[in-house]
């Protein structure tokens, strides 16, 4: 007696632990069910006979025209890559997109439309051996040991495709995602390899873009797991739970980390200092902190090598907290070229004060007809002051852009035909008395003296 009841306890052991390993099983894996199965068994064995061949018409037909849509692709994909990495905006981000989705596509599509044909068939064989068992009882009695195991593996190999299915094409999704991240960072690179940057501040943004790739490639990876196990009917929950204290856990040990690179982005892109600048590293106080020379910028910290040429390391995230003064940024702002604005004047005699507005009239409109002179600014010709020698003229006007390097014969020409201009009015340019002894005398009017012709026209020669 003592024995039997031992074997009935120890029975009763393994049944619960059977049921408990069950349990947990159970608790792990769910089947998540076939949809089309179920929308199958609601139709008639015709009905259902008919879609199923719809189905699997539309699946044969949809994948030979999607492979011969990709060989058309394919015989223009380098002609497309080529256009997207010399185009920008909205046309780089759909040509790499174009680029990126060939390979996966024309390499799973045909997998896809084999298992899902599976899938179609294996959920039409479940209808037609459930329709067989009910409508006729000689099959029910011939096949009813086995008749539930049937229909049992039948269901579960349409399980299997629809997962397998699902699993395609989130391994197309995952794959797609991972090229086109690829293809837009060979842009971005290639365009940095090829632009008249900073060789060292491109290095710098290489390290920072090609770490953050990898870690969106593995978050790609990781989330595309995630999915197929779902897919599969595996209970993600606990792993999701271990996952968030983890990342929870990592994320505050790599908040440092994380601010770091980060801010270094944002010294990539504000641009507030490049490699070679001479900066002050200040206070909200206004104290300083360091001064000198930049020399790197990585992506945790920047290198200054310091006036007593001492390398001092700051992290990105201190920096951006504190007032940077570029010094260099001083001696490279761009400065405006100064406008050929030309200025003159020139001193006539007392005794000539009467012809002083026709002088000056006839000077402005020598400079207002001159081909070299811009009308912006009017040419002007005023009485400035009264010198000891007699009054002094004023003389301005402005050349054009293209006539700016001309500068200084433009000068030595307004003053010579405005002396001659004098000269054609009677009148002469003052000179002090004490050099009036020194002067050889002047030609006698009319001895033959020429016109001199000037750029703009001839000059007739004065008294």
């Amino acid at each position: 007696m003592a024995g039997v009841c031992c074997g009935s306890a120890a029975s009763k052991a393994a049944s619960a632990s059977t049921t408990i390993a069950g349990a947990a099983v159970t608790s792990w894996f769910k089947a998540t069910g076939v949809p089309l199965l179920e929308a199958l068994q609601q139709l008639t064995l015709q009905q259902a006979a008919l879609r199923s061949a719809g189905l699997v018409a539309a699946t044969v037909v949809g994948v030979a025209f999607g492979n011969w849509l990709l060989e058309l692709m394919g015989n223009k994909m380098e002609h497309v890559i080529e256009r997207t990495r010399n185009s920008s905006g909205l046309d780089l981000v759909a040509g790499s997109a174009l680029a990126s989705v060939h390979r996966p596509a024309k390499l799973l599509l045909p997998l896809y439309g084999l298992f899902y044909c599976m899938l179609v068939v294996s959920a039409f064989a479940d209808v037609l051996v459930s329709h067989l068992a009910r409508s006729d009882p000689n099959m029910t009695t011939i096949f009813h040991v086995c008749t539930r195991q049937v229909l049992e593996g039948i269901k579960g190999l349409a399980q299997l495709m629809q997962d397998t299915s699902e699993l395609v094409v989130i391994v197309f999704l995952a794959w797609f995602l991972i090229s086109w991240k690829d293809e837009l960072l060979n842009c971005v690179t290639a365009r940095l390899e090829g632009g008249k940057g900073d060789e060292g501040e491109e290095r710098a943004i290489a390290r920072v873009l090609v770490p953050l790739s990898n870690l969106l490639t593995w978050g790609i990876v990781a989330t595309a797991g995630m999915t197929a196990m779902v897919a599969f009917g595996v209970n993600v929950q606990p792993l999701l739970t271990f996952g968030s204290i983890s990342t929870v856990a990592v994320g505050f040990a790599a908040q440092s980390t994380m601010q770091n690179v980060v801010s270094a982005l944002q010294i990539y892109s504000s641009r507030p200092f490049i490699i070679g600048d001479r900066i002050q590293l200040k206070t909200l106080s206004g104290s300083t902190i360091v001064a000198g020379v930049v020399e790197s910028i990585a992506p945790m910290r920047t290198l200054i090598r310091s006036d007593q040429k001492l390398p001092v390391y700051i992290n990105n995230k201190d920096v951006m907290n504190l007032i940077v003064v570029n010094e260099s940024k001083l001696r490279r702002a761009p400065v405006a070229p100064k406008l050929p604005l030309i200025e003159a004047s020139l001193v006539l005699r007392y005794q000539d004060a009467d012809m002083l507005p026709a002088a000056q009239q006839a000077i402005e409109d020598y400079l207002s007809n001159h081909p070299l002179v811009d009308k912006a600014i009017s040419p002007r010709c005023v009485l400035a002051e009264f010198t000891n020698a007699g009054p002094r003229l004023a003389l301005r006007a402005l050349l054009q852009k293209s006539a700016a390097g001309r500068q200084a014969y433009f000068q030595a020409e307004m003053l010579t035909q405005a002396e001659r201009i004098v000269r054609s009015l009677g009148g002469y340019l003052a000179i002090s008395h004490e050099y009036l002894d020194a002067l050889p005398p002047s030609p006698p009017a009319g001895s033959g003296a020429t016109a001199v012709s000037g750029e703009f026209g001839a000059t007739p020669a004065g008294p």
